[in-house]
């Protein structure tokens, strides 16, 4: 197996992984904008090698401009583009089809976190998003996620993806220092998790930790005003007993200038933990810190030992609605590696800047506010007393 991350490594390893492909290509993926990624698959027509593709037909906003011409690039070379949406034959099998993963002759399978976007797959050098990914070689395991797409991929509910004509281009990005190259190991334990039927297994993972969690995500949301997000849940009662937990969560302006986001849940958590003095602290990633774009991860590490890497969100949606594919990897110097990588973000968010916490600024206004109090005072109670 490759352990990678984006944006330091991500296009790197999946270029590789088409460049080998011989007989077969199967993609699914929530949504496709890249160029580069989508001239990878072409080549690899050019060359012999079967390729569908399969795209959500619904995602939120509507399939993008650059969504409609990677398809039509796609399709005039003679790849078939696929969407799964509601038609007068038949209902949409899931709310949305938001997985990320490529099957690649019967023997390799590629799954993650990130959209075929320049933000996930980014060039080597550019800024993306933090993401995790990995790729697999394994027959067995392949074979499941190969019978997982044929599923998804028929009936009445999949259609041709009508495209344009339109230029594929590539968005200017900021230059990024890379840190984390591609991590490769042998012998690890791997267990899918695809939504929505399997994913309690994400349940059963948080549930079984006895040392430490580290969470990361693009953004938690409770199920309601009174009821946590079952995996966070987890994770709290996990810190009950006596487990470390960590949770970093994206930063960016869409996540945080709601009035009930990811800076109102980095507050709660943080409350909740100091009310009843847990091991646990949540954090806003500092993406200026780290030269990154967003936190757009779906990761958790437990016990130095387990990690999985996933396309599901912390919602209510995600788990049990959506088509979501991921993998709980079990190996130690895959942990270790992601791990890795989540120290430095988390290292990299300064708490009392990116978190909610009061920062130094605050403390020094407060500081001087109770001293001016407490002269105003001493002087009212002087003046009374003459």
């Amino acid at each position: 197996m490759t352990a990678f991350v984006a944006p330091d490594c991500s296009y790197e390893v999946f270029a590789a992984a088409v460049t080998e492909a011989e007989c077969e290509i199967l993609v699914n993926v929530y949504e496709f904008t890249d160029e580069k990624m989508a001239n990878d698959l072409i080549c690899a027509l050019d060359r012999g090698v079967a390729v569908t593709v399969l795209l959500e037909g619904g995602p939120v906003g509507g399939v993008s401009p650059e969504g409609r011409a990677v398809a039509g690039a796609l399709n005039r070379s003679g790849i078939p583009v696929l969407s799964m949406t509601t038609t007068d034959a038949a209902h949409a099998k899931y709310r949305y089809d938001h997985a990320k993963y490529l099957v690649i002759d019967g023997s390799t399978v590629l799954v993650g976190s990130e959209n075929f976007k320049p933000g996930g797959y980014p060039a080597a050098g550019l800024q993306g998003n933090r993401g995790w990914g990995v790729l697999l070689k394994d027959p067995e395991l392949t074979a499941y996620f190969r019978e997982v797409f044929l599923f998804d991929a028929a009936g009445g509910d999949i259609v041709p993806l009508e495209g344009t004509a339109a230029e594929l281009y590539t968005p200017w990005a900021p230059d990024y220092e890379i840190e984390f190259a591609p991590c490769r190991a042998e012998g690890a334990r791997v267990t899918p998790v695809v939504s929505p039927d399997t994913s309690v297994l994400i349940l059963e993972l948080i549930e079984g930790a006895e040392e430490s969690i580290a969470i990361e995500q693009a953004y938690i949301t409770n199920e309601t005003a009174c009821d946590f997000n079952p995996y966070l849940a987890a994770a709290i009662d996990a810190s009950r007993r006596g487990v470390a937990v960590r949770v970093l969560l994206d930063a960016a302006w869409f996540n945080t200038e709601g009035d009930a986001d990811n800076d109102e849940m980095v507050e709660l958590i943080n409350r909740l933990a100091a009310a009843e003095g847990l091991p646990l602290e949540a954090r806003l990633a500092d993406l200026e810190a780290n030269n990154l774009a967003k936190i757009h991860n779906k990761g958790v590490i437990v016990d130095g030992r387990a990690v999985l890497v996933s396309s599901i969100n912390w919602n209510a949606n995600s788990p049990a609605f959506n088509r979501e594919a991921g993998v709980i990897v079990e190996h130690p110097e895959i942990a270790a590696y992601y791990l890795a990588v989540f120290n430095d973000d988390w290292d990299a968010s300064n708490r009392s800047k990116a978190s909610g916490a009061p920062g130094t600024d605050r403390l020094k206004i407060a500081a001087a506010a109770c001293i001016l109090a407490a002269l105003t005072g001493l002087y009212l109670y002087r003046r009374k007393r003459t």
